[in-house]
């Protein structure tokens, strides 16, 4: 994250003006080609995060939110939405006085939401809101959320489905607040493979109004402060025993390193069966924490080769996808960046070892004007190949239109050439909605109408949260996979689907919990199959070591698979 200038950016905000330069505003689906539609206000979902830049205070904290995702709360099988609320205070101080609050919406599994936050335990002040992490902690087999927050961060747990979560933030071990710092992102993972998911907490740096600086630009305006003007700061692991969380970040060498945390994800990256973890740092080094087993971590990310961007210069990392993009079975790494300095792709070599392939995989051209946040891999045609999405926004008002395209920026979409190279598609008439300019964070990856099509759903600061449809443009088929876990822990989390079409491609992914930036995306595993019809041979590997086998399992169908009964659920894919 760099600078955002800012004399006049809270009255742009509020009043709307244009700062210039601005990229032209493109039509809402140009085409009937387009491949996304953004659908949230016609199925009702009505929700803007609010930074609090209307106070006119420039707090450093106000360019880094705010994040959401998918979760089905209620095991309808529907995708349901939660999306994070910073909202600015009406206070001079940011993290007290009446705010809105973040939303619950649920889906009626008919293309519509309804907000059902009322009553649901998230209707009260959660402070400066910034991310979620989704996934069911206590492996009652319903999905929990974790906000994170300043003063504070929160866990709330599903209460069986009902529409209501209780805040379990201090019975569970999670209320100590971390020094003055402030959380970004977090992920859940089981890095001791007890059944029981743990938790990583990024951290940006230690901040609070009253430490916040003045800072001005080169035009003497009223500015944000650039990141070394901020300390870095440790992060926080935190280990669940069942009935607790323990934070065991000094005990596990988590402490031992610093940087301004933006994104973090679990991935077994040498497949030596322990979860290590890797954090986009925002310059600062990244980190790989290697897992060695017994509960302790080494950060490794230099001698892994994914610490830095070429020549050994620092990245601004932002948001972190995980990929086997090229079909080697091996998870890669694709890490974006602020504009100017290259999105970078690390190629998992399989020998516990990365290749940054960022200019050779053409990632790294075609991003230099965009500043990139939320990114995922996404199969949206369904061949079988990995693409690219990323939501994108500025953190300066005023952009030198040679350096960047604007403050509002459109979504990007790399297609995945399957030769180890992407290309972003640039036609307005195919993207959509997504070329609709926003400054745009989180983006979290999802079937919410069950189609077997991935959607996205993308948070943006000061205007409304947008819900991609994919429209399914071609006839590619796909299949996935949803993962319940007995002896592993409930969710599946870790778990590796290697899979075999009938054509003889072999397509390799795994269940997560915690990716992209700020957000939570589905997890159930979807595969593109091509002109596949089925898929012949699929493996799971599970993290207990309980491999489940499937053969000739037709394509169109979302299959349940439990720890060791195989297949306990088909659910067709619905018709377009």
């Amino acid at each position: 994250m760099r600078k955002l200038i800012g004399g006049a950016l809270a009255l742009c905000l509020i009043m709307g003006c244009t700062p210039k330069p601005e990229p032209p505003k493109a039509p809402l689906i140009a085409s009937p080609n387009a491949l996304f539609e953004d659908v949230a206000p016609k199925a009702g979902v009505r929700f803007t995060a609010n930074t609090g830049v209307s106070g006119g205070r420039f707090y450093f904290i106000e360019s880094t939110p705010s994040g959401g995702g998918f979760i089905d709360f209620d095991n309808d099988g529907n995708l349901d939405l939660f999306l994070v609320q910073p909202g600015g205070a009406s206070s001079p101080d940011q993290l007290k006085g009446e705010r809105p609050h973040c939303a619950l919406f649920r889906n009626n599994g008919e293309g519509a939401f309804t907000e059902a936050t009322a009553g649901s335990g998230f209707d009260k002040d959660l402070g400066y809101a910034h991310g979620i992490a989704v996934a069911d902690y206590d492996n009652d087999g319903y999905d929990d959320i974790f906000v994170t927050s300043t003063p504070h961060n929160f866990l709330f747990r599903n209460e069986k489905g009902t529409g209501k979560f209780t805040d379990v933030t201090a019975k569970r071990g999670l209320d100590k607040t971390h020094s003055t710092g402030y959380a970004t992102s977090a992920a859940f993972g089981d890095y001791d493979n007890d059944g029981k998911l743990d938790l990583y907490v990024c951290y940006y740096g230690p901040w609070s109004p009253a430490t916040d600086k003045p800072c001005t630009n080169a035009q003497r305006q009223r500015d944000y402060c650039t990141p070394e003007i901020y300390e870095s700061d440790v992060h926080q692991l935190f280990h669940n025993d069942g009935t607790r969380f323990t934070d065991v970040s000094e005990r596990s060498g988590i402490n031992k390193s610093k940087g301004r945390g933006l994104a973090v994800a679990f991935i077994d990256y040498d497949e030596d069966g322990k979860q290590d973890i890797f954090v986009a740092n925002d310059l600062t080094p990244n980190m790989l924490w290697h897992n060695k087993g017994g509960g302790v971590f080494e950060n490794v990310a230099s001698e892994a080769g994914c610490a830095y961007a070429e020549n050994g210069s620092l990245m601004a990392g932002m948001g972190i996808g995980i990929g086997d993009y090229n079909r080697t079975g091996h998870a890669s790494l694709f890490v974006t960046s602020f504009a100017g300095m290259p999105n970078t792709l690390f190629n998992n070599q399989g020998d516990g070892l990365f290749e940054n392939v960022a200019d050779t995989s053409r990632v790294a051209s075609a991003h230099m004007k965009y500043l990139s946040f939320g990114c995922e891999f996404i199969d949206y045609d369904a061949d079988g190949w990995l693409d690219l999405m990323m939501s994108n926004g500025h953190v300066q008002l005023f952009v030198d239109p040679k350096l960047s395209v604007g403050l509002k920026q459109p979504k990007r979409l790399y297609r995945n050439q399957a030769n180890g190279t992407f290309l972003p598609i640039e036609d307005a008439t195919l993207l959509g909605d997504l070329n609709k300019p926003v400054i745009s964070r989180g983006l979290a990856i999802g079937d919410f109408d069950n189609d077997g099509w991935l959607d996205a759903l993308a948070t943006n600061q000061n205007d409304p949260a947008q819900l991609f449809r994919n429209r399914g443009v071609g006839k590619n088929a796909m299949i996935g996979f949803k993962l319940i876990g007995r002896k592993s822990n409930r969710n599946g989390c870790h778990a590796k689907i290697i899979l075999t079409d009938s054509t003889g491609a072999v397509h390799t992914d795994w269940v997560r919990a915690g990716s992209s930036y700020l957000s939570a995306s589905d997890q159930r595993v979807y595969f593109g199959l091509g002109s596949a019809t089925k898929a012949t041979n699929v493996e799971v590997h599970w993290p207990s070591g309980t491999v489940d086998k499937l053969a000739d399992v037709s394509a169109g169908v979302l299959y349940t698979l439990t720890e060791g009964e195989s297949i306990t659920q088909t659910t067709p894919f619905r018709a377009k």
